[in-house]
């Protein structure tokens, strides 16, 4: 499942690369990436995805919340740093996330265990955020029990399944 993950991923970045060549993200001389290359124009920088030497894990994070960790959420943010997406799926419009460097995985993880412990708090099943919608009350999640990616409602839980699983959601979606 790992690799589907990972070349579902990897087929994504190509597909934003032949729709528009390098994409940009903002400059910040302060937050360095190894996924950019020269500075575009007016603070912005191209990128393009960097495949890190050595994945990197969600051992911690599963330790941290003593629960075990799907395991297409290290796939996903652990081979990779590049910049967020953004991309369409059937019609909607989202934001896929990417760590952006080292610090960026770092900060994603303790986000991802503070998603965990509001999810418990509330009652509601575990799930990984994937990417925000432009409606800021809608995020797409990784299911951790089933593996499924669902739209949820912030804080309200899922709305709907919207793939069985990470590498065919990653496969269906395309670069906006």
């Amino acid at each position: 499942m790992q690799d589907q993950v990972v070349t579902a991923l990897g087929a994504l970045f190509e597909r934003v690369r032949r729709r528009g060549g390098a994409p940009l993200a903002d400059h910040d001389p302060a937050f360095p990436s190894p996924a950019e290359l020269l500075p575009a124009h007016a603070g912005k920088v191209a990128w393009q995805p960097w495949r890190r030497p050595e994945p990197a894990g969600f051992d911690n994070v599963a330790t941290a919340l003593a629960m075990p960790v799907h395991a297409a959420l290290p796939a996903f943010f652990g081979h990779y740093f590049a910049g967020n997406l953004p991309v369409c799926f059937k019609g909607l419009f989202l934001t896929l996330l990417q760590p952006w460097n080292q610090e960026d995985f770092e900060r994603l993880q303790q986000n991802q265990i503070g998603h965990q412990l509001m999810l418990r708090k509330l009652g509601l099943p575990a799930s990984w955020f994937l990417a925000s919608c432009r409606d800021e009350q809608r995020l797409v999640t990784l299911d951790n029990a089933s593996g499924e990616v669902l739209l949820e409602r912030l804080g309200k839980g899922p709305i709907g399944v919207l793939a069985p699983d990470l590498a065919t959601f990653l496969q269906r979606l395309e670069p906006c």
